[in-house]
């Protein structure tokens, strides 16, 4: 009698998938498995007209129950087994992963009779066991050949692969659904599935440590469990398969795998319509007497197979919240629920007007620091004084943090010298269509990485430092009230040397904004921290302002897609054992097809198309553009399935469309709003007189010393002098052609470099030269005089009449009088530039010889 899966014991039993977890009954559930067959088939059974794979029931279930004593939940078979088999799984509580066999290894994609077969087949082979509660996973496909995959192209592959998941998911919604993939096709990566299924064989630490930071990577939010692994003992020792399933079951759970298959349990191997006799993989040999391994295996398996650290620094986790009411409860309850020894939690309200200080009344173990609104730097600081920790971690209000998630942080961050660390932060079930549409849209929170363990960035909601590396670099920036703090705190490290790790199994469930205007609003934050970060670190960003990062940035969907696709190495003649797949960066040109800049553009040439009626042509396919990088980012993303259609497509594709141009109006506004300096410093008459300059050539001054002061000295004194009277500048960074970029009024800034000329017995001399550049205004500015000249030509073209005449020469009138005004606030900013660096020259004991052109 089939069960059905509405059956109170199939709830309670099923094995579900959170991030990169599995869980059941609530708890982390880590398969401890091995693979079972297959077996010379049994004679068939009344009414089976399949033949079955497996050993007697007398003798499966004496297998089972010595499973047990070693510690194992889960089997791997890879035949559809009959009921009784998995009645007998429910009677020991082993998990059961059936992977279907069909046509895999011919090209099964040639015909429709094929493909409907195999459909067909792993219908069957689901519904035959409908809900029955020792299901835990189906795999609908085991290594096809890679040949096969390059003979069709792994995208064809993908979606066939993509097909079956559907069709047995459709006969049985209950289980999980998975693909057995293997490194020679590590490209394949089906979108369906619930997890990722690899079997790697690796038989060095090293190598297998750094492939599963890989697949870490590669799957994304998903699970990875490893479907086989092992050692024959026929050509390698018992004692070298102890030691392999040692290591190799650590290692799994160390970086934080959602379990490992071991291949396999017993010798006894049918395959291929013989019985294998050369391999000898099982834990238990053909007459079911343990190996060495049975014992190393029983030791790991009948317990937690978490591996302990080395040491257990103290670590203090700083919560900071505004007006985060809504979510802080489950933040905090999810922060006191975590699995390591030694951690304090402190919460710093930064001046919160909602339920904030009522709901940290609720929570006594909870150290709350309360201020007047300070901007979250600010906050992040005084969560640094007040830590008792080693380690700081940071998270923040709208996070919950998996129960293991300083055990990953901590691990990483005291493995290869790390100074900070961080982890995924990944959306949790929405609660609306909305909320789902918003956290499957562009510009979320997300890390950067230039190696499988090694981070250029990682986000402000998941990162930890040793508490002597922050304090190193003075903490965080207060400038940055809303975001930046984190993005300028990892330069910051990297720029002196040190490295940042990173951990795919430190997991926060991070809650993205919960409808489409707070998510704009947080975009247009975003935005504001660019143009602070560009005034810091300027070398780190591109003309349109938008960061230029070395590594990877890991997100749901790429605009680079839409150009783009990943590059894999498939080995000569594609018989690589490992065929790796590399992501492209971000395409340029699709990031500039989406921008602000872009949209500009396709304004100003629709309106000199209302002139020209002959070029519509032209904004119109400027605008294609645009949407089409839009549209194909809302058919990539992924969509929570409650919540998947056409409507959540199309709003996804709207918001893809107009975050770009949100983020970048924020960026443009506050840069140039807020990066400039005061004009009362700019027109400040205290020891300024006139310096003679030439409105289109740079400033020289040259500066002499008896006592070998030189450039050093000078722009240390410069960078005083700039400071102290307030003025907003840029310092190279080593990768610039200029020692300081000053930004001046609205329309101009400055750009200063220096040379010093040896003349022997200490003698120097020290050249400075100031270089006028437009500010990004003036460019703006400009381009829209140079459109409004244009059109006001054509129009004249057109008519030639005596107003038309007149309206011209105004208009030229005008341009006049502003190019006039910019030659004299050119002139005004480098006189006073120049001042300030004679000043600054004096400081150091500089003499001025002259300054000319």
């Amino acid at each position: 009698m089939k069960i059905e899966p509405s059956s109170g014991r199939d709830a309670a039993q099923r094995v579900k998938v959170s991030s990169k977890f599995f869980f059941r009954s609530g708890q982390k559930f880590f398969v401890k498995g091995v693979t079972y067959g297959p077996f010379a088939p049994l004679p068939l059974e009344a009414g089976c007209s399949e033949p079955v794979h497996l050993p007697p029931r007398h003798r499966v279930k004496s297998d089972l129950e010595q499973m047990l004593q070693a510690g194992i939940n889960a089997v791997r078979l890879y035949h559809a087994p009959p009921e009784w088999f998995l009645d007998e799984c429910e009677t020991a509580q082993i998990k059961a992963i059936i992977t279907i066999p069909w046509e895999q290894h011919v090209a099964f994609l040639d015909t429709y009779r094929m493909r409907r077969s195999i459909r067909q087949r792993i219908a069957q082979a689901v519904s035959a066991n409908r809900g029955h509660p020792a299901v835990f996973a189906y795999a609908v496909g085991n290594e096809i050949p890679t040949g096969i995959v390059r003979w069709y192209g792994a995208y064809k592959v993908e979606r066939f692969i993509e097909s079956l998941v559907d069709v047995a998911r459709e006969a049985d919604p209950s289980p999980l659904y998975t693909y057995g993939n293997y490194p020679s096709t590590e490209y394949l990566m089906p979108g369906s599935v619930d997890f990722y299924c690899y079997n790697v064989y690796l038989h060095r630490p090293s190598s297998f440590r750094l492939y599963l930071a890989r697949l870490q990577n590669l799957a994304g939010e998903k699970p990875v469990l490893l479907g086989e692994c092992g050692m024959d003992t026929s050509r390698h020792s018992e004692e070298a398969q102890a030691e392999l399933f040692r290591w190799h079951i650590q290692t799994a759970a160390r970086m934080g795998l959602a379990g490992t298959m071991l291949f396999s349990w017993t010798d006894e191997w049918f395959t291929g319509g013989h019985t294998i006799e050369d391999w000898k993989f099982g834990l238990v040999d053909a007459q079911r007497r343990p190996k060495k391994a049975f014992f190393e295996v029983q030791k790991f398996f009948k317990d937690s197979p978490r591996v302990a650290l080395k040491r257990y620094p103290s670590v203090s986790v700083v919560v900071c919240s505004y007006n985060g009411a809504r979510t802080l409860e489950a933040c905090l309850t999810s922060l006191l629920q975590m699995d390591y020894p030694d951690y304090e939690v402190i919460l710093v309200d930064d001046g919160s007007t909602d339920d904030t200080p009522r709901i940290a009344l609720e929570f006594p173990r909870v150290k709350t620091i309360r201020q007047e609104n300070l901007g979250l730097s600010v906050a992040r600081n005084v969560g640094l004084k007040a830590a008792r920790g080693e380690v700081i971690a940071y998270t923040d209000s709208d996070c919950m943090a998996d129960k293991d998630w300083l055990y990953y942080l901590v691990g990483t961050l005291g493995e290869g010298g790390h100074a900070a660390v961080g982890g995924p932060n990944i959306s949790p079930p929405a609660q609306n269509w909305s909320q789902a549409c918003v956290a499957a849209s562009p510009g979320q929170p997300s890390h950067v990485l230039v190696g499988d363990s090694e981070a250029e960035h990682i986000p402000g909601c998941n990162m930890a430092f040793f508490k002597w590396a922050l304090e190193s670099i003075g903490g965080f920036d207060p400038e940055y009230r809303k975001a930046g703090d984190d993005v300028d705190v990892c330069w910051r490290l990297l720029d002196r040397g040190l490295r940042i790790g990173f951990s795919p199994a430190a997991v926060v469930w991070h809650h993205r904004r919960f409808n489409v205007g707070a998510y704009f609003k947080q975009q247009e934050g975003y935005g504001e921290a660019e143009a602070l970060l560009r005034f810091k670190h300027f070398v780190y960003f591109g003309p349109t302002g938008s960061a230029k990062w070395r590594g990877q940035v890991y997100d749901a969907a790429r605009f680079s897609s839409l150009l783009q696709r990943p590059i894999v190495y498939h080995g000569t003649f594609g018989m690589g054992l490992f065929q790796c797949i590399y992501p492209k960066r971000t395409s340029e040109f699709v990031q500039l097809m989406s921008s602000l800049e872009w949209n500009a553009l396709t304004l100003l040439t629709t309106l000199v198309s209302l002139q020209i009626g002959a070029a519509w042509y032209v904004p119109a396919v400027l605008l294609a553009c645009t949407l089409s990088v839009g549209i194909s980012y809302g058919f990539q993303a992924r969509v929570e399935s409650p919540y998947h259609g056409l409507w959540s497509r199309a709003l996804i594709s709207l918001l893809a469309v107009c975050q770009p141009l949100v983020r970048g109006w924020a960026r443009y506004s506050t840069w140039m709003r807020k990066k400039r300096t005061p004009s009362r410093m700019i027109e400040s008459s205290a020891e300024n007189r006139a310096l003679k300059t030439v409105w289109d050539r740079p400033a020289l001054l040259t500066f002499w010393s008896e006592q070998g002061v030189g450039r050093e000295q000078f722009l240390k004194a410069f960078e005083t002098r700039l400071n102290c009277e307030g003025w907003k500048f840029s310092a190279d960074t080593g990768w610039t052609d200029w020692d300081y970029q000053i930004y001046g009024n609205r329309w101009w800034q400055a750009r200063l470099l220096t040379a010093t000329e040896e003349h022997g017995d200490g003698k120097r001399l020290t050249r400075v030269r100031l270089r006028p550049r437009l500010s990004t205004f003036s460019g703006l500015v400009g381009s829209v005089f140079g459109v409004i000249s244009l059109l006001a030509f054509l129009r004249f073209w057109a008519t030639t009449s005596p107003e038309g005449f007149q309206l011209i020469g105004a208009w030229f009138c005008f341009l006049s009088a502003w190019l006039a005004f910019m030659v004299w606030r050119s002139a005004r900013l480098r006189r006073r530039i120049a001042r300030l660096a004679e000043l600054a020259a004096r400081d150091c004991n500089l003499t001025s010889l002259h300054a000319g052109r």
